[in-house]
């Protein structure tokens, strides 16, 4: 008689199911071959990278952030902006490592990424933007190429800088890439993907939800978790836990079950795992949001061991980015906090040992106006981001800098500049860094076909 051999649906494959089961004959086909594609060119990697998105919400006015510092380019761009110009004995002078003259300077709060510029640890990409195609001036005044959905519209440009997808429903390009990559670590329970911030459209719309947590740790169930020693509070919890150890027949009422069970079951793991770390000496600024978030992304890196994982995306966003009004006095705080969250992150990552493992990037909606409103600035278009990492090669600006002038063939009206880098390049940098292949780097970035650099050499080697 022939042995019967008990199968177990392991989550993955359950998350591959789950995914192919809610699609036609044809999606079915090309997903079946992207799942089978992703797993036959990647494996378990031997050693461990993170990337850390830090994104700006709002629309950081990136031109004052980073702005000309020779006489004739500052008059330039001092005659633009007014009285949001930052005076030029203020400005912080950036000389790049390839001899190029300090042409460029960063905002006076500064002080600290231009160290870490200077030390070779980061870099400028210039002028970023959403694109689905190269675009001129010509080519958008006379509607000649495709654009992104609601330029200048914040959740629609939120949306599609996480996602480079112009039609909904949208996945976002971390979600993408988990999947991809779904077999990669060790531990397949907990998500690739982890967000300080909650639901973000870059780690979410696949088979694979990120994981949440907040900078204070583990957000606990209180209804499931005594909250005293008396017995109708323990017998609440028990009658709970009872309820969702039982076997439902209806499918959402066992789906939902299951969901509280794993939940409850990560949050023991992830919280085990940070309490077995060892306080970091490098220090945060108290009472800056980021600066928390950010130690606790440090956090669950030192605990990546314990936890399984060889490859992490980090998701933390921070607001207060649109600046229309009141910007003079606003936009330091901003920068300030932005400098000195940087500066810790990265000095825990050399404490940690993974300052060349771990990539922190910034991301925003869109640029800013370079004309004033009179008390800040509008939406725009074309920003800088920067990139942060011992593998960064750092010291250098990347990609075009603008013409900083009103009626310029970058600007389209109002002071709003093409971009001449797309997203899908400067993410298609960071994700081939963090380990996909050229073919799978085209079919998380669909648009990257698009430009003729498809990637930026942003790293080292």
């Amino acid at each position: 008689m022939m042995k019967k051999t008990k199968y177990t649906l392991s989550r993955r494959d359950f998350l591959k199911r789950s995914a192919l089961a809610t699609l036609g004959s044809s999606s079915l086909f090309s997903l079946t071959s992207q799942f089978s594609m992703a797993q036959a060119q990647t494996g378990n990697f031997s050693d461990y990278k993170a990337l850390v998105c830090v994104f700006l919400y709002g629309g950081n006015d990136a031109f004052s952030m980073l702005m000309p510092y020779s006489q004739s380019e500052y008059n330039s761009y001092a005659n633009t902006r007014r009285n949001l110009a930052i005076s030029r004995s203020q400005i912080i002078p950036l000389e790049p490592n390839n001899s190029q003259p300090a042409d460029y300077g960063l905002h006076p709060e500064l002080s600290d990424i231009a160290s870490l510029f200077a030390d070779n640890k980061l870099s400028f990409i210039n002028n970023v933007g959403t694109l689905i195609e190269p675009t001129t001036q010509t080519d958008y005044v006379n509607k000649r190429v495709a654009l992104p959905p609601q330029l200048f519209s914040h959740n629609d440009q939120q949306n599609f800088v996480m996602s480079l997808q112009a039609s909904k429903p949208q996945q976002g390009w971390a979600s993408r890439m988990a999947e991809m990559m779904m077999d990669i670590n060790e531990n397949n329970e907990l998500s690739m993907n982890i967000s300080l911030s909650g639901a973000n459209t870059l780690q979410m719309g696949g088979a694979i939800s990120p994981y949440t947590l907040s900078a204070g740790g583990v957000s606990e169930y209180w209804s499931i978790r005594p909250r005293s020693d008396e017995i109708w509070d323990v017998n609440r919890v028990a009658a709970y836990r009872k309820i969702l150890d039982q076997s439902h027949s209806h499918l959402f009422s066992q789906a939902f079950a299951d969901t509280q069970n794993r939940s409850l079951l990560l949050g023991d793991q992830v919280s085990s795992a940070l309490a077995n770390v060892s306080p970091l000496a490098t220090e945060f600024t108290e009472g800056s949001r980021l600066a928390a978030s950010l130690r606790m992304v440090a956090n669950l890196i030192a605990a990546r061991s314990s936890l399984g994982m060889s490859r992490q995306i980090f998701f933390v966003g921070i607001g207060d980015y649109d600046t229309h009004g009141d910007q003079a006095n606003r936009y330091p705080a901003l920068m300030r906090e932005l400098n000195h969250a940087f500066k810790s992150f990265y000095d825990a990552t050399v404490e940690l040992g993974v300052s060349d493992k771990v990539t922190t990037f910034t991301a925003s909606d869109f640029g800013r106006t370079l004309t004033s409103n009179g008390d800040g600035t509008d939406h725009g278009w074309g920003s800088h981001q920067m990139v942060m990492g011992d593998a960064v090669d750092g010291g250098k600006f990347f990609g075009t800098m603008p013409e900083l002038v009103i009626g310029s063939n970058d600007d389209i009206g109002e002071g709003r500049i093409i971009p001449t880098t797309s997203v899908d390049q400067y993410a298609a940098s960071l994700a081939q860094w963090y380990g996909l292949t050229s073919s799978q780097l085209s079919d998380v970035f669909p648009y990257l076909a698009n430009f003729n650099d498809q990637s930026l050499p942003l790293f080292i080697g």
